[in-house]
């Protein structure tokens, strides 16, 4: 496959797994059209036209030639100045190096700047738990204008590296973390959990978290306490950063008991100590892998084997042949 079709089979994968279903997402695409036509001639040279093909704002090609054909990628889960010049040191030592690819928009052109393109589905998260949809836009709204609002123009030390050492570029972000999803959610049901506690141990099944777990960086209970029930679950993977602090609160209200989610900073871990909700917390690196592995499955499934040269916390375990 060439890095193209690597971006658009990807695209494609995530909106079949996208809670919102593929016509809303159609429907914010054509919603894109149609604040492009409605631009003055000046500012349309500074619209990014792929929002019209692509409804995930973090899913982008930074550098190219799209058509190069992909035997061996390096991939991490962010990419930065550090990595590739690791490619160029791997690429002179004989590995061959077709492109770069990144998990987080970190460094990766225009993709930062595009928070309404992948994280207005977390309002639709909320709404799934029963959380009113007035309530869910008021909180989730105004998370997205605070992380459009810290956006600078850093992002694009990754393109414009990659361009001088010769490496076309892209990040894949949503859709591996809806495969997150698809593999720890039936893990977990299959476990059939009376406690929180047994949630950990249904995680440290998973290939990948046992890597962390290695290192001492296992899944944890963040607030609540280990013994306490299950209850309804939220899986929180996708839609760009973990849920605001005020969301909990709603969650709490909704009958949601337990969230599993990546990272949890002490404001979260406290908001949802008070809204009666418990969050475990999978490792980073190990749930990024997750669905980057499940997603690189399904491509492969498609497309062939691609062999990954695995960097930044990536490791690449198959789970197919």
């Amino acid at each position: 496959m060439n890095l193209r079709q690597l971006y658009e089979t990807s695209i494609r994968l995530g909106m079949a797994l996208d809670v919102r279903g593929e016509a809303a997402l159609h429907r914010q695409m054509a919603a894109a059209r149609a604040e492009y036509e409605a631009l003055p001639d000046w500012q349309q040279p500074y619209f990014d036209q792929e929002r019209t093909r692509n409804p995930f704002g973090d899913v982008r090609i930074a550098n190219g030639p799209e058509d190069v054909e992909l035997r061996s990628v390096l991939l991490g889960i962010n990419i930065g100045l550090p990595e590739l010049l690791l490619a160029d040191a791997l690429r002179s030592k004989g590995q061959p190096i077709d492109a770069v690819i990144a998990h987080h928009t970190t460094g990766i052109g225009v993709a930062p700047s595009l928070v309404y393109d992948f994280m207005s589905v977390n309002a639709a998260f909320l709404e799934g738990t029963g959380v009113p949809a007035a309530d869910a836009a008021r909180v989730i709204d105004a998370y997205m204008a605070e992380k459009w609002q810290a956006v600078e123009d850093y992002s694009r030390i990754g393109p414009d590296s990659a361009r001088l050492l010769g490496f076309p570029l892209a990040c894949i972000h949503t859709p591996a973390d809806y495969y997150t999803t698809e593999e720890v959610r039936p893990v977990v049901e299959t476990a059939a959990p009376a406690t929180v506690l047994d949630v950990v141990r249904a995680l440290l099944t998973i290939p990948e978290v046992q890597s962390a777990a290695r290192i001492g960086a296992g899944p944890r209970v963040m607030s609540g306490d280990p013994g306490r029930p299950v209850g309804r679950i939220l899986y929180k993977f996708g839609g760009g950063y973990i849920l605001p602090p005020e969301a909990y609160t709603l969650l709490g209200r909704a009958g949601v008991n337990t969230v599993l989610q990546i990272g949890c900073p002490p404001a979260h871990a406290a908001a949802a100590q008070a809204a009666g909700v418990t969050v475990v917390r999978i490792p980073h690196a190990a749930c990024d892998n997750i669905g980057i592995n499940r997603l690189l499955d399904a491509v492969e499934a498609e497309h062939g084997r691609l062999e990954v040269v695995a960097c930044h916390g990536f490791e690449r375990i198959r789970r197919r042949g």
